[in-house]
């Protein structure tokens, strides 16, 4: 009897894969379904929203899609299609061009919530067929809003806008007009950025709006802006994650008005704009001090600047801790070549003209990979990455392992140190 044990353990452990492998394939197809479902007879824009989509499992790059590809790598599996997505793809929640197509990329398992889970799903085939809309998909860093007073005057803007979510659209104006009043003060304190959180929001803000209005059930909607407002001063940064928060809420202040506003946007398109056209809003004005000191009462501001004021001294001594980092310390010099990348942009630092401090990513380039899950990378204009290199890191043939970041060169490349306090990636 004792040596059929194993033969026994051997089956059950084959029987409990296979059960799993079948339920995660059975799961996908529900997934798929739920997003062809939330796409039916849209009329948000004048393309499909739902097609090529995979879901992808990070450790075993395991793949269930809903179409397959022309390569044969997805293999037909119940009503969906599976296989092992090369390592040469970068994946991540985006979009992709592979194999000749625009696929719609999420990470599996996806998450368990159905809004959420929707919303992603919608969000990420907004990507997919945004080249086609004529609206570029750029993603610049907001950096004022890292700074103390940008915090605070977006802060009190959504505060405005939420006291306009709460009011029968025809009551809206005076929220909606303070809410302007707001950004343009924005505008007028940092006049060399202020124009990113437009394109910004021309491109993940639309996304958003589209995973929202899509993703979610009517009667969902409301609440779930409220509390995205409620909770935006937990957030560590807006400097990327902005535009999710304000494409929504906008977006459906217009939706109430004029439900397919969506289908005359351009890149060009500007929300202060557009929210001013279809509330018959006057342009808005630089607020002086005393009407800027009264606003900031009406909503909140008292709460707000005495909780970023401590976030504030916070951030600074940050700010002292990444520079020493990253100008007095020996560092990894990487030139970005033909860059691919996933990053959670809810953490991402913005350390002035040094760059922005990503405390964790993923890159593919020429040269190889780097993950990086501690003390983070800076990166320089889309260009450069540096790395800390306070500690000499590990070196075992193509890997290198530094503190908190990992390369995995191609062949050709090698770590090369220039002197004390610089290292680079050399052919």
């Amino acid at each position: 009897m004792k040596k059929l044990l194993p033969l026994v353990f051997c089956c059950v452990a084959f029987t409990c894969r296979a059960q799993t492998a079948e339920t995660a394939v059975k799961l996908a197809a529900s997934y798929f379904k739920e997003a062809e479902t939330a796409s039916q007879g849209q009329h948000v824009w004048n393309k499909k929203v739902y097609g090529p989509m995979m879901f992808v499992e990070p450790r075993t790059r395991i793949t269930y899609a809903n179409i397959p590809d022309s390569a044969g790598i997805l293999k037909p599996d119940g009503e969906i299609y599976r296989g092992v997505l090369p390592e040469t793809v970068m994946i991540a929640n985006t979009s992709i061009n592979w194999e000749g197509k625009m696929w719609s990329v999420m990470l599996w398992p996806l998450l368990a919530d159905r809004d959420e889970r929707v919303n992603l799903m919608i969000h990420e085939s907004f990507h997919r067929i945004q080249a086609e809309l004529g609206l570029p998909e750029r993603s610049p860093t907001v950096d004022h809003l890292s700074t103390f007073y940008g915090r605070i005057y977006f802060l009190l803007e959504l505060q405005a806008l939420k006291a306009a979510l709460l009011k029968p659209v025809d009551q809206r104006n005076a929220d909606l007009t303070n809410a302007l009043l707001f950004r343009q003060k924005r505008r007028e304190l940092f006049p060399s950025t202020f124009k990113n959180e437009q394109i910004l929001e021309m491109s993940e803000g639309l996304a958003e709006y589209t995973g929202v209005i899509l993703g979610r059930p009517k009667d969902h909607i409301r609440q779930h802006l409220y509390d995205q407002i409620d909770t935006a001063g937990n957030r560590k940064s807006f400097i990327r994650s902005c535009a999710y928060i304000t494409g929504p809420v906008y977006g459906y202040l217009i939706f109430e008005k004029s439900p397919y506003w969506t289908l005359k946007v351009d890149s060009n398109s500007d929300f202060p704009e557009l929210i001013s056209q279809y509330y018959h809003l006057k342009p808005a004005k630089t607020p002086d001090e005393q009407t800027i000191a009264r606003l900031e009462k009406k909503y909140n501001g008292d709460v707000i600047i005495k909780s970023e004021t401590l976030k504030e001294q916070k951030r600074l001594q940050l700010v002292n801790q990444y520079v020493d980092l990253f100008t007095k310390e020996p560092v990894l010099t990487i030139k970005l070549i033909k860059m691919g990348i996933s990053f959670n942009p809810n953490n991402l630092f913005d350390l002035g003209e040094y760059g922005t401090v990503y405390p964790t990513a993923e890159i593919k380039d020429t040269w190889g990979e780097l993950t990086v899950s501690a003390t983070g990378m800076l990166m320089k204009d889309w260009q450069i990455v540096y790395l800390p290199m306070s500690k000499a890191p590990d070196i075992n043939g193509n890997t290198i392992e530094g503190e908190g970041w990992k390369i995995s060169l191609n062949t050709g490349w090698k770590f090369s140190k220039i002197d004390a306090l610089h290292y680079q990636l050399t052919q």
